[in-house]
């Protein structure tokens, strides 16, 4: 049987698992009376699950009321195991929440009347698939019941404990995989009567070689403990595509192992489908086409390779896959938990007391053994990719043993044949990902092997390392070859230039597919944003498959990856290598730091309504400070005003502004506006903030403004008049004559994305230069055998390394010591950034000749952006003015005085 209805699988009571149902009817009676309502006795019926290996359970019909009752089983006990307890608090927890499980209703903590502790919950009734091939789905279906089983499981780990009213008090997350490994290894030793030299031989294994990240995960989370596909309740859904329609998840059950710990060690349980040995046929593997005991060969149409899946799971969460080291510790823990949990059933069995009838079979020792096997199988493969590289006969890449370069490899793990630059190799991550050849001019392999060498040099956290890599990946395969058509789309005809390019929202879902996507976002803001991706989850329950759909991919993504400004800083330079590559990933001005003003100060009402489409990449905003009139270089001339109605229920915006970027974009939705609400005030508290929407009457487009020829469609930077504009009150940002405080918190890390992009596009501009010394021959030679020319390239190299250096430690002064304590380290990246890479535009350009001003190379552009943002968020001059009083303050020369107030103060964007 590949698949059951959930009610399909009931029958009588089994002998040692009887009840006393009239204690049970009269218990009831008591504790939830509500049942019995219009209900004559007697009316209390009891049948039995086959279904499960751990806890009996059973339906319990009370008239036409279905309720499931899970309890321990009889017999004694392993200390800890058949917790339902646990089961029940976290069902209670999770249920208000909008996760998939049964709504519970009821715990006994006694061991009357049933002799051992139980708990009601409703009855989730749908189809359980056990078999991992679905043999009875088609190619589409199986796809999707993957990809719901992924996002379910990541949804799981995006919940917030605290939130849930699990932390503290469910589980210590620090440690969670060597307790774990100490916890099943004590449950085997006491399962068995002597332990098997295999599974020894993987408990030292495990012992030694616990990832350092498990001591406090980076994102601790409630996991499962037994997640897989057969502990999923699916329910039919006939508006989904598919000739006999679509399956929804409706119940995730089993949850007697969850606690807080490390997510990862549940996601690796969840693919032990691809890992479980294939001559064992009892446990439910995935098969491959080589049939019979065959370990090669293509998997079931539409079932996804584990990378894909892992995909799907890390796109969902947000997060980048574990380094292959890790994974390999993962999974052949997983394995070993699933040992110990079957060597305790097999004691049971041999007690009499397992709850299922094939108990001793699937818990025979040829299985235990057969998956001690297969773990240590993972661990060799591992070990033999770590020994290759460190023996050098690998050119090290971002996957184990292999230097084909493509960071979806996975022949480490796989055990295939490796391969080498510009060559394929024999894995299914390489028959999926995208090989890239080692001569490409501005290769995504090149951007790779400079993230390692960041991570080793400058800070760069692990997993900074690998999603830099995925996102170079990305970049390659997808971003530069849709510039062209991008760059096409902007300077074409008035009638489409300012409408969006179809690409350029097939990227951004991609993007999120690929997990990828508000990567600026820090995880300090994102801890408080946690309710806000739970109400776009239960808002979409209520909607159509396609809207369900999609909001589970942005839910997924919504909050980020948790980096820091220094790991962002890193991924922000290759972003910055494409004009067009940071809105792919919604990480584009002005809307990031937009975002972060609603995330820091806005109110819940405020986020709900403006931040989260942002967040979503639905819609675009724009930032109304820059006056026309005014040298807004010092932000007290502002003269806009912001007027309270004398009811006090609204406010009047007034004012001319320009430069204000993204307002000609149609997609641009809101604003945010500076203006003074008390001109009577101390300077730095006339001014405030208030959220305006751009379609409200008063707003008005003026024209976009050319930066050196170009006008930026479809974004643009617009003038925009405010005449009499009418908001609510409550549009306005955290209070008024707060404006100020609100700019210096909105300007820092914005001002280090626009340095680390242009780092980024000063590393493309060396590439190209340096490709083009080797392709042109003047005089008789290359152009790079010319001492000009290579003199000028060494110059490059050093002015965009020192530029890259001196942005990085302004964000890791950020990370460490605020935007305070880091205001002159990020004034001087400010100033050195854009000179440096102007020299370095320049010099490519002139390297170019006559094709570097042209729009054949994307050099003109990117050098109009870089000599725009010596004026943007604060000219030169006022930088080096703040730099200079806070040096003579550091020396002591200028001590409490001397305009503290003016290095307070917000720069214009422009």
């Amino acid at each position: 049987m590949s698949s059951f209805s959930t009610l399909q699988s009931l029958g009588p009571v089994r002998a040692g698992h009887q009840l006393d149902t009239q204690k049970l009817e009269t218990y009831l009676r008591q504790q939830l009376p509500g049942l019995f309502n219009g209900v004559d006795a007697p009316s209390l019926g009891v049948q039995q699950f086959s279904h499960g290996q751990s806890n009996p359970t059973f339906l319990v019909t009370i008239g036409q009321t279905k309720l499931v009752l899970r309890k321990k089983p009889p017999g004694k006990l392993l200390a800890s195991a058949h917790a339902v307890e646990r089961e029940y608090k976290v069902l209670a927890a999770l249920s208000p929440s909008g996760f998939p499980v049964p709504r519970a209703v009821h715990l006994c903590a006694g061991d009357e009347p049933l002799g051992t502790p139980f708990y009601l919950m409703e009855c989730a009734e749908g189809r359980v698939f056990l078999d991992p091939n679905l043999p009875e789905l088609g190619a589409a279906q199986r796809t999707a019941v993957y990809r719901h089983m992924a996002q379910v499981l990541a949804r799981l780990h995006s919940l917030d404990p605290a939130a849930l009213g699990l932390a503290p008090g469910y589980g210590n997350p620090d440690h969670y995989c060597a307790r774990q490994l100490r916890r099943w290894s004590e449950q085997y030793r006491a399962s068995v009567p002597a332990p098997m030299p295999e599974v020894l031989r993987l408990m030292d294994w495990l012992g030694a070689h616990v990832p350092a990240g498990d001591a406090r995960p980076a994102r601790p989370a409630v996991v499962h403990g037994d997640y897989r596909l057969d502990n999923i309740v699916f329910r039919p859904d006939p508006a989904a595509s598919g000739p006999s329609g679509g399956f929804t998840p409706v119940a995730v059950l089993d949850w007697e192992l969850s606690t807080l710990g490390n997510p990862w060690a549940d996601v690796a349980y969840n693919c032990l489908p691809y890992h479980l040995p294939p001559h064992i046929t009892v446990l439910q593997r995935l098969r491959r086409g080589g049939g019979g005991g065959s370990d090669s060969g293509p998997l079931p149409a539409g079932v996804p390779g584990e990378q894909e899946y892992l995909g799907w799971y890390c796109a969902a969460a947000g997060v980048a896959p574990p380094p292959a080291g890790d994974w390999a510790f993962y999974l052949a823990l997983s394995l070993f938990r699933l040992l110990a949990i079957l060597a305790g059933v097999q004691a049971r069995a041999r007690q009499g007391n397992a709850s299922s009838a094939n108990a001793a079979r699937v818990a025979s020792d040829e299985v235990l053994r057969a998956l001690a096997e297969s773990a240590l199988s993972i661990i060799a493969r591992a070990e033999g990719s770590s020994s290759s590289r460190s023996n050098g006969s690998s050119c090290g890449s971002s996957s184990g043993g292999c230097a084909c370069r493509n960071p979806a490899c996975t022949c480490d793990r796989e055990g295939q044949p490796a391969g080498g630059p510009g060559r394929k190799c024999a894995c299914s991550g390489c028959a999926k990902g995208p090989a890239t050849p080692a001569s490409a001019s501005s290769s995504s392999s090149t951007a790779t092997s400079s993230a390692a060498a960041a991570g080793a040099l400058l800070g760069l956290s692990p997993a900074a390392v690998a999603l830099r890599s995925r996102l170079a990946a990305f970049l390659e395969a997808h971003v530069y070859p849709a510039e062209e058509a991008l760059e096409e789309r902007a300077m074409g005809p008035e009638a489409t230039r300012w409408t969006i390019h179809p690409l350029m929202e097939a990227l951004k879902v991609k993007a999120k597919q690929a997990g990828l996507w508000n990567l600026w976002l820090p995880a300090s803001l994102a801890a408080n944003l946690g309710w806000l991706r739970e109400e776009l989850l239960a808002a979409a329950a209520s909607l159509g498959p396609e809207e369900r759909a999609a909001a589970a991919l942005d839910g997924g993504v919504l909050l980020g990856a948790g980096l820091t400004n220094l790991d962002y800083g890193h991924l922000c330079e290759l972003m910055g290598r494409s004009a067009w590559a940071p809105e792919v990933f919604n990480c584009s001005a002005p809307d990031t730091g937009n975002m972060e003003v609603l995330a820091k100060y806005g109110t819940r009402q405020q986020q709900r309504t403006w931040l989260l489409p942002l967040l979503r990449g639905a819609v675009r905003s724009c930032f109304a400070m820059t006056e026309k009139a005014v040298a807004s270089s010092d932000a007290t001339n502002i003269t806009a005003t912001i007027a309270r109605s004398p009811c006090g229920g609204s406010y009047t915006v007034s004012g001319v502004k320009w430069w204000t970027s993204g307002a000609c974009d149609p997609r641009c939705a809101v604003a945010i506006f500076m203006g003074k609400t008390d001109p009577t005030a101390p300077p730095h508290k006339q001014q405030s903030m208030v959220l305006v929407p751009m379609d409200a009457p008063g707003v008005k487009v003026v024209r976009p403004m050319l930066v050196f020829g170009y006008d930026d469609a479809p974004h643009g930077h617009a003038e925009v008049h405010f005449a009499d504009v009418t908001v609510p009150a409550a549009n306005l940002i955290l209070g008024e004559g707060r404006g100020f405080e609100i700019a210096q918190g909105r300007l820092g890390p914005g001002r280090l994305h626009h340095c680390m992009r242009l780092v980024g596009a000063g590393e493309r501009a060396v590439e190209l230069m340096a490709a083009r010394g080797a392709a042109r021959r003047v005089f008789g030679g290359p152009l790079a055998a010319q001492g000009a020319f290579r003199a000028q390239l060494a110059k490059c190299r050093i002015d965009v390394d020192g530029a890259r250096l001196m942005t990085l430690a302004a964000a890791d002064a950020l990370d460490r010591l605020g935007f305070k304590g880091a205001a002159a380290a990020i004034a001087a990246a400010k100033v050195a950034a854009p000179n440096a890479v102007l020299r370095v535009l320049d010099a490519a350009i002139q390297a170019h000749g006559g094709a570097g001003v042209s729009q054949d190379f994307v050099l003109a552009r990117l050098w109009t952006a870089a000599r725009t943002l010596r004026i943007a968020d604060g000219p030169d001059e006022v930088h080096l003015g703040t730099i200079a009083k806070l040096e003579m303050k550091r020396q002591g020369l200028m001590p409490g005085g001397g305009g503290a107030g003016a290095d307070r103060q917000p720069r214009s964007k422009l």
